[in-house]
């Protein structure tokens, strides 16, 4: 009878993780293929090609995933088809599909939830893992992010000194194969601290520190020293045994795929930054805090930074509340090349307009932040040749402003991957509309203040200007 007892226990356990799991799921339907060519009319077009302007009374005509054409009103006669849908959303603003650069948003779901956590691998060195094949396609919070204008991501897994490769994702699709736009988008570098830390926190004396440094560099030197051996190996002799560890690295060291450095401080930088230029790599930064202080030294290499987020404490005490604000301006003026990310958590990525609003108000012009979280990012990403702008033979993946994005009271209208229309509905309205619904059915409200919140299904049908 007690084994019996124990087989029921371990069946209802098993029945109420699967539940558990379920619940987790994002219940959005993935968009189907563009099937119906689309005319964007009376829009203020925010292109993001360099050098461009924004068109402020435009049109832009996409069909079968891309953009056909765009211009100024009045649009040319014969641009688009004669079973055309045309939307005409005058007041409205369209853009390029933001990204979440330097992210682990579809790795992890619940940060107290271990088994919904896929960011570390463990060891210290394991440069075949892809952030593609770990992401999950069922996660609730991209369709979160998505009403934030986040279409696209740069999916970084953690943890590890090489931490494997980078993933450009798409933020809709079936599956995880679905959603990759490209798998290998960089190698990710976890570097060391250069400079000794003195804080409550650390036990360990200077020169303790110092002596780890140095073995963590020699480490990553002796791991990279073996990859190129083996590579000129195999290249003498292809019928030899194959490493998968040091295969996954052919792209960093034949130059054809960035290596990502993890650094901050600007000892960080400017010692990662000289070790890949030494061995021949093509470096991005990320985090970057530090960046404007080595400026000098990231422009001569043309070294890009991805800023991971302004919305941080400074890097010293003497700096001022302002200075992460400054870095966008700052790496401007210096000639250096960069993009923003949030640098949040998952579940806040949609918070990105308003980091670039903040940068923007701290001397950030308006359109080059623009391009920092579209065509920047897209490029870094291994994929700005069909992601990033819209321009004919661009990808259309754009996204339907009720005004400026960069204003916290800014919606998302609508939205497009490759031409399909994304689904906006998601938890956090769901969750919205239930309680108010508790609170018309308990006492009354106003309804001003308190009208649910607009909830537009994925059809080119539906009005989107109310």
């Amino acid at each position: 009878m007690t084994n019996n007892n124990n087989a029921w226990l371990a069946i209802s356990m098993v029945a109420l993780i699967t539940v558990s799991a379920a619940a987790r799921q994002s219940s959005e339907v993935p968009a189907p293929k563009q099937q119906t060519q689309i005319v964007l009319r009376h829009v203020d077009v925010r292109p993001c090609t360099p050098g461009s302007k924004p068109i402020p009374d435009g049109w832009v005509v996409f069909d079968k995933g891309l953009v056909v054409a765009l211009g100024a009103e009045p649009m040319n006669p014969g641009v688009a088809a004669p079973h055309a849908m045309v939307i005409e959303a005058p007041g409205h603003v369209l853009t390029p599909g933001l990204w979440a650069s330097a992210t682990t948003l579809g790795l992890i779901e619940t940060e107290q939830v271990e088994a919904t956590d896929d960011t570390k691998e463990f060891g210290d060195f394991h440069p075949e893992i892809k952030a593609s094949s770990a992401t999950n396609p069922d996660s609730d919070l991209p369709p979160v992010a998505r009403n934030g204008g986040i279409l696209m991501a740069h999916v970084f897994q953690e943890g590890g000194v090489v931490g494997g490769h980078a993933s450009a994702m798409r933020l809709d699709g079936w599956t995880a194969m679905d959603r990759t736009a490209r798998a290998e988008a960089g190698m990710i570098v976890h570097w060391p601290m250069m400079e000794p830390v003195q804080s409550r926190w650390q036990s360990k004396s200077f020169e303790d520190q110092r002596k780890d440094r140095d073995k963590a560099i020699a480490a990553i030197d002796r791991f990279f020293d073996s990859a190129e051996a083996y590579l000129r190996a195999r290249a003498a002799d292809p019928t030899g045994a194959k490493d998968a560890r040091f295969e996954s690295l052919r792209g960093v060291i034949e130059k054809r795929e960035p290596v990502l450095l993890d650094a901050n401080w600007p000892g960080q930088i400017e010692a990662s930054v000289l070790w890949a230029v030494r061995r021949g790599y093509r470096p991005i930064v990320v985090g970057g805090l530090g960046a404007p202080d080595v400026a000098p030294l990231l422009r001569s290499h043309s070294v890009p930074v991805i800023v991971r987020g302004i919305h941080r404490m400074p890097l010293h005490e003497s700096d001022g509340y302002a200075a992460a604000y400054e870095v966008p301006a700052k790496l401007v003026e210096a000639g250096v090349n960069f993009s923003i990310a949030s640098g949040d958590e998952p579940a806040h990525e949609r918070r990105l307009p308003w980091q670039c609003g903040r940068a923007v108000a701290y001397g950030l012009d308006a359109n080059r932040a623009l391009e920092c979280v579209t065509r920047v990012p897209a490029e870094l990403a291994g994929v700005g040749d069909h992601y990033g702008t819209v321009a004919p033979g661009m990808s259309a993946t754009l996204v339907l402003w009720s005004g400026d994005p960069f204003e916290i009271t800014t919606v998302v209208r609508r939205a497009w991957i490759d031409g399909g229309e994304v689904d906006l509905n998601d938890r956090q309205k769901r969750m919205r509309n239930k309680y108010l619904e508790k609170a018309l059915q308990s006492e009354p409200v106003d309804p001003a203040v308190d009208a649910p919140v607009p909830v537009f299904p994925a059809s080119v049908t539906k009005d989107p200007v109310p």
